[in-house]
């Protein structure tokens, strides 16, 4: 039987198992799904399989490439012995998985290291809170699991080395710093920090026996660091020269003669990646005079440091290691991308220290700008832009840059002020109280009625005005498999050919006169479908002339003279029996662009039972743009309609979704006036893709859950089975629209649950019941009839000439999976997803052609670049909010419903375009409402006018990037101005 010490001990350890376990868990599925750094994962193998066969006296070889220390060779020797032993393929993701462990491991323990500061000093609650951190921190993650580094080994030793330092254990410290610069030579970087430690206590003394211990003891650390060295090296010392340890030091070192080698800092900030270090930087003066002028700066600030905080009694060498690994990396070049790491786990390990809640914001933005820069470097690995010096990588390093500098200035300001003494600002919790019911929802107005059915009848006018063509072809000539020529007799000399194919698998038309000599062909096929295309003849006919249709569908033809008139014609085809039909100018409102064709034509084929081309996404989309031809015919207008009205209705639900949260209409309009001026929402609603219809019921499925959270707390969930049930048909209709709807699933399901255990706090009498009716509900509404809702989409297919069976069904399903899984395309307008939230890459659509000189018409889709900057804000307060344990349900909501429909992008290595943060960003603006209407409430004043002011610049950045989101022509000067970013390209 147990005591109640050994009960309560065993209870204090249970929270900390259970984040130990997850970050395991996310790492070890992370480790076997990602490739990692190929140079690096390919060194790792190939140096353990070479330690397997040949042991450590026969490794370092001066024909051998090798540039790590031998530290970290004796971790990778029992990895390839197992890896020998179990016969992995080299190459394979379980070698990959397998070097993994020992730096998973080395993580699980710096999380318990940090975990135990934390907990010394404070209470359970809080020290558990920066295990999590530790346990989940974004950068220690990716570098672990997703890079394949060791990282992970390094920073551990490191840390532990000056948590032993605070602690005055010196010689154990100097034995963890030497073993840790055994493992990676970036150790010499905070050298001078360990050297400040010991020499403190020696100019600090003003007796002779503490002066000679603090000597000695100094003396004997750095003995103890050396031997740690020398024995990691002695197993691999075999006949090497007597140098070859301080050689394998030295050349690694000075292995990277750039300015900065991908770590984004202060000097990158000002386009120095990649810079020869002795090229100039300002007028004569070189980087690597800069970075070495900041490498002093920051080793004089470090001595001041120790010197004024010894004087308060403020004497921290965690404190200092985190400022100094900081500024180093932030103002001196040479600097690698991953060299940031441990000094910004450090920076956590203070703020564990001291609680100090701007360390922990340094940390955060730290951490933040090291995971993109990761990121960014991990990701062009191998591709064209494997420097980074495209338009786009310019643009995010400079944004990168910023960020970290930011992130070093908080630190500064926190650092400085605990060493002078300074009140800490402490972290603290709140304390977990029983939820309550929330505030009932205000009663609606008239007024605030019509206010909204003005914002989404203005959004409707703008979105539906010159969306497209009502008028088209829609007779075709079907020559399916077969040749078919077709006789016309020409009015006039013509010298042009106009034609409008329609659903094409692979053909052609040709155009002959009397005599039979070719006057024209045009190339039909899947890229050409409702596209009204455009060529000349060989030479100016009239008379009869024969147009042979091979394997094609064509919904008209036409012939123009040298002024662009139209050519009557006689014959009785259909391919010339609608012209009145033909537009006078070819544009965007007649005719496909970019993926219209694969999801249009979907449609089409679905209404009229045909084969289906596209077969990579699941059909509710393009059921929707086909009850759009079925209403207005497969015109401009009725193949994009749909999608408008989508777009339309997403402004009213994000409205009623930031009003349930923050219970304030003035702010819920706030919210819906900056989804109308969004310029992405505009250009993506007005195509012809299925983007529009997964994003809105992303949307819809969010309102409903949080009004069946809200429900919950305050009815009970036997009570509240009206918007459960609205939840899951949402969150079916968006899968069976878009796969990226599941992604939402998984945000979905932790605000489902995490409900049900508030509400179980409450402990409500009937608690067994409503576990159950929320068990059952789970089952039927989120699982059984989205699946049904799924399977239905597929209507379309069965109802098509040659049936459709289950086994096709399923088919179509692999065929999905593996299309997206292993799609390598690449694009000229892709982005990743760090790119999103700054719209650093728009998606070029379309550009007209036939203007005048000088006239340009382009659509592009990107963002309202000072509502999305803003939006991001907005996200970022409710994290923060959220993490220093302030947050609440609507900003805890917000962070779940974002970083589930966000997070998996992060992991996806095929190519990627802007429109894919289209979910995401509605929870951002409404992340951004929610926190204006908080900090309302303080200043009332100030917060109306910045929310007007924000308003104003959305409507003027609208307008002014009209022309670019609608086609519509204006001149090359007006859109060359409107290039504010070297990678924006429309």
């Amino acid at each position: 039987m147990s005591t109640p010490s050994v009960y309560s001990s065993r209870r204090r350890w249970l929270p900390l198992a259970a984040v130990l376990l997850a970050a395991l868990a996310v790492r070890c599925v992370l480790a076997y799904t990602s490739e990692g750094y190929s140079s690096d994962v390919t060194c790792f193998s190939a140096w353990a399989m070479r330690l397997a066969e040949n042991g450590p006296g026969a490794f370092y070889a001066p024909d051998y490439f090798a540039d790590y220390p031998p530290g970290y060779m004796l971790l990778l020797w029992p990895v390839g012995l197992i890896a020998r032993a179990l016969q992995l393929e080299v190459t394979g993701k379980a070698m990959g998985f397998l070097i993994c462990l020992w730096p998973i491991l080395c993580d699980l323990s710096l999380v318990t290291l940090i975990w135990s500061v934390a907990q010394k000093r404070f209470g359970e609650q809080r020290a558990l809170r920066f295990a999590a951190f530790a346990a989940f921190c974004p950068a220690l993650l990716y570098d672990t699991a997703v890079w394949k580094q060791v990282d992970g080994v390094f920073c551990l030793l490191l840390i532990a080395a000056f948590v032993c330092l605070e602690e005055k254990k010196w010689l154990p410290a100097a034995a963890l710093y030497g073993f840790a610069l055994a493992v990676k030579p970036q150790a010499l970087l905070f050298g001078p920090v360990l050297a400040v430690a010991f020499l403190a206590p020696l100019l600090a003394a003003r007796q002779r026996r503490p002066a000679l211990t603090a000597l000695g003891r100094g003396a004997a650390g750095a003995v103890l660091a050396l031997a740690a060295v020398f024995a990691c090296a002695l197993p691999f010392w075999g006949s090497q020269d007597a140098g070859w340890l301080w050689e394998k030091y030295t050349s690694t070192a000075s292995s990277y003669p750039y300015a900065s080698v991908n770590g984004y800092n202060l000097l990158t900030l000002f386009g120095a990646n990649w810079q020869p270090q002795d090229a100039p930087a300002l007028g004569p003066v070189t980087w690597q005079m800069l970075g070495s002028a900041g490498i002093a700066l920051a080793t004089v600030a470090l001595a001041y440091l120790a010197w004024s905080s010894w004087k308060a009694g403020r004497f921290s060498p965690l404190l200092l290691a985190a400022f100094y690994g900081v500024a180093v990396f932030t103002l001196s070049h040479r600097m690698h991308e991953r060299y940031i790491i441990p000094a910004l786990l450090l920076v956590l390990a203070a703020a564990a220290r001291w609680g100090d809640k701007r360390l922990l914001g340094a940390f955060g933005l730290l951490s933040l700008s090291s995971v993109v820069n990761l990121a960014m470097v991990l990701t062009s690995n191998g591709t064209e832009d494997q420097f980074l010096s495209s338009a786009t990588a310019v643009v995010m390093i400079r944004i990168v840059s910023a960020v970290e500098v930011a992130g070093f200035g908080l630190l500064v300001w926190a650092v400085f002020s605990l060493c002078w003494g300074e009140t800490v600002r402490e972290y603290v919790l709140t304390a977990p109280a029983v939820p309550a019911a929330p505030a009932p929802q205000p009663a609606w107005s008239r007024k605030e009625g019509l206010a909204l059915a003005a914002v989404t009848l203005a959004t409707a006018l703008v979105s539906f005005w010159n969306l497209g063509d009502m008028t088209a072809p829609q007779n075709p000539l079907v020559s399916d498999g077969v040749a078919t020529e077709v006789q016309v007799e020409l009015s006039s000399p013509a010298t042009e050919l106009w034609v409008y194919p329609g659903i094409s698998w692979g053909g052609s038309l040709t155009v002959y006169d009397a005599a039979g000599t070719q006057l024209a062909s045009v190339e039909l096929n899947g890229g050409t479908v409702f596209q009204w295309k455009q060529v000349g003849l060989s030479f100016a006919a009239e008379g009869p002339l024969t147009l042979r249709v091979d394997n094609a569908q064509v919904m008209e033809a036409t012939f123009r003279d040298e002024s662009g008139a139209l050519v009557a014609v006689s014959s009785d085809s259909a391919l010339f029996d609608e012209q009145q039909w033909v537009p006078e100018t070819i544009s965007y409102k007649n005719s496909m662009y970019f993926d219209e064709i694969y999801h249009g034509r979907t449609a089409y084929e679905h209404l009229h039972g045909m084969p289906v081309y596209e077969t990579t996404h699941p059909p509710l989309g393009k059921v929707f743009i086909m009850l759009g031809v079925a209403l207005f015919g497969m015109t401009g207008f009725g193949w994009r309609v749909a999608g408008a009205a989508f777009g339309v209705a997403m402004v009213p639900v994000l409205y009623l979704l930031v009003r349930r949260l923050c219970r304030k209409p003035a702010f819920a309009l706030f919210a819906a006036v900056l989804a109308a001026f969004d310029t992405l929402r505009f250009a993506q609603s007005r195509i012809a893709t299925i983007d529009v219809y997964g994003t809105f019921f992303i949307l819809l499925s969010a309102y409903f859950m949080v009004w069946y959270c809200q429900s919950v707390l305050e009815k009970g969930v036997e009570e509240s089975v009206l918007p459960m049930a609205l939840a899951g048909l949402a969150f079916g209709l968006g899968a069976a629209s878009k796969w990226t709807g599941l992604y939402a699933g998984a945000g979905l399901a932790v605000l489902y649950f995490g409900v049900l255990w508030q509400r179980a706090k409450q402990k409500p009498l009937r608690l067994k019941q409503e576990v159950a009716t929320a068990f059952c509900g789970g089952v039927v509404f989120f699982v059984a009839v989205p699946l049904l809702i799924y399977f239905a989409s597929y209507i379309p297919y069965f109802w098509r000439e040659g049936g459709f069976s289950l086994g096709e069904w399923w088919q179509c399903q692999v065929s999905m999976y593996r299309y997206h899984s292993g799609l390598e395309a690449t694009h000229p307008y892709e982005s990743r997803w760090y790119t999103w939230p700054f719209s650093a890459r728009p998606v070029w659509y379309y550009l007209a052609s036939g203007l005048p000189q000088g006239m340009r018409g382009t659509i592009a889709a990107l963002g309202n670049l000072p509502v999305w900057l803003a939006a991001l804000g907005g996200l970022c307060w409710a994290g923060w909010r959220q993490l220093s344990g302030k947050g609440n349900g609507a900003t805890g909501a917000l962070s779940v419903l974002f970083l589930a429909q966000f997070l998996p992008w992060t992991l996806v290595s095929r190519c990627t375009f802007l429109y894919h943060y289209f979910p995401s960003l509605w929870f951002a603006v409404a992340a951004l409402a929610v926190a204006a209407a908080h900090f309302h409430e303080r200043h009332p004043v100030p917060v109306k006018w910045l929310c007007i002011g924000l308003i104003t610049v959305a409507g003027i950045f609208f307008v002014c990037y009209y022309p670019v989101i609608s086609g519509l022509p204006v001149t090359e000067t007006w859109v060359n101005a409107l290039r504010v970013l070297p990678s924006w390209m429309f």
